[in-house]
């Protein structure tokens, strides 16, 4: 136990080292991610009651597409340098190695939504209705959600010419059954859907918000685990 928390200790540490003094991954995140919300922003204006219901629909929009950019560079540069052989004949388990990408990305995906939650709700005018504990709750799970589909593929799609647009491809199709709960989820928390409506029409099988956190989880724990199991199958090839 305590050999498996040095190792994932030292790949978290090595990485977070490299961005702290890079500074490349975490400043274009919050660019894009402002552009995306500004870009929405003035799409909403068309329609004056479609400027809160688009709010929730930004913020995941801004997370999933910057998280990608941090999930692309988790394995660059070991590509880049040839050190990924390196890393994989050292005396550590494939699955440490994977967790601790896999926690790197959240920590910085993290840091990107504590900056960009904030600009989201002042551009469209969201106020939380529910409880706050809930609001970070499905934050992070759908953090955990979009990191961990996102550090495997960002290690199969190295070797392709065309890997950042493939990893874009192949996470978001992943993702898909995740966004519906988690959109409507944010859509309960901000009030957009009126409780009474909740779990009718085009989201009738997504049903409460319980629900809809339980689907995050469930997806959370599926992924993780077959990502983990994966990895080492991914990296050798």
């Amino acid at each position: 136990m305590n050999y498996f928390l040095q190792s994932l200790k030292s790949v978290f540490v090595k990485d977070v080292l490299i961005e702290l003094r890079s500074r490349q991954v975490l400043p274009t995140m919050i660019v894009q991610g402002m552009l995306i919300v500004w870009v929405l922003r003035i799409a909403s204006e068309a329609v004056s009651s479609a400027v809160t219901v688009v709010g929730p629909v930004a913020l995941w929009i801004a997370f999933i597409f910057s998280g990608l950019l941090a999930q692309e560079r988790s394995f660059a540069a070991e590509h880049d340098e040839g050190c990924i052989n390196g890393l994989i004949v050292a005396p550590i388990d494939e699955g440490t190695i994977y967790l601790a990408k896999l926690l790197v990305n959240v920590v910085m995906l993290s840091v990107y939504e504590l900056v960009l939650t904030p600009i989201v709700m002042l551009a469209f005018k969201l106020t939380l209705s529910g409880n706050i504990g809930l609001f970070i709750l499905v934050l992070m799970l759908g953090n955990i959600g979009i990191s961990s589909v996102g550090t495997l593929f960002s290690a199969v799609v190295q070797l392709t010419r065309t890997r950042g647009s493939l990893l874009s491809i192949l996470v978001l199709a992943i993702l898909a059954p995740m966004m519906v709960p988690a959109t409507f989820a944010l859509l309960i928390l901000f009030n957009v859907i009126p409780p009474e409506l909740a779990g009718t029409g085009a989201l009738a099988f997504v049903g409460t918000l319980k629900t809809a956190i339980s689907y995050m989880a469930v997806f959370d724990i599926v992924f993780v685990t077959a990502c983990w199991l994966l990895f080492g199958f991914v990296v050798k090839e």
